[in-house]
């Protein structure tokens, strides 16, 4: 679509552009009535042309579900599709960001990050309804939170008894 840029613009006394007229949008109104006339023509198809959008909507289906399938899952991707909410017996997944946000306070620095942020993702799982998501990134921050506080009570210690010898 073209844009008219050569056309003058009129400017009132302060030197702004003034209100424009509706018989300025005179090429607008041509372009969306040529864009109309297409989209009425392209709808009028035969029957044998929507067969063939069929057929090849649900080639692309088959397509799209052998790739879903053999795609490699990492614990930062986000998995609408499979959205399961939790029985009515069973809660919603924790998301464990009260033991990342304690295992910042230890000295084991990209860990605990890393923890913190898994925990925030797990968070946002929920709040998405993607409750199987939650439940694995949850799992994975409260297993990095752990990680976080043991290392960083090991440096604690070893530097404590390198201190007193």
């Amino acid at each position: 679509m073209a844009i008219n840029t050569d056309a003058p613009h009129a400017t009132d006394a302060l030197g702004e552009r003034a209100a424009l007229q509706s018989t300025d949008f005179g090429d607008t109104q041509k372009l969306l009535y040529i864009s109309d006339k297409e989209l009425k023509t392209e709808s009028n198809h035969s029957p044998s042309d929507t067969h063939l959008v069929k057929h090849l909507e649900a080639e692309q289906n088959e397509q799209t579900v052998v790739n879903v399938a053999s795609e490699p899952r990492s614990p930062s991707r986000v998995s609408f599709s499979r959205a399961s909410s939790p029985t009515p017996g069973e809660r919603e997944p924790c998301s464990f960001m009260w033991v990342a946000v304690i295992s910042c306070f230890c000295p084991a620095v990209p860990i605990n990050l890393f923890a913190l942020y898994f925990a925030h993702m797990s968070r946002s799982m929920i709040q998405a309804k993607d409750y199987d998501g939650a439940r694995r990134l949850g799992r994975l921050a409260l297993l990095l939170s752990i990680v976080s506080i043991v290392v960083g009570l090991a440096i604690i210690i070893y530097l404590l008894m390198t201190e007193y010898k």
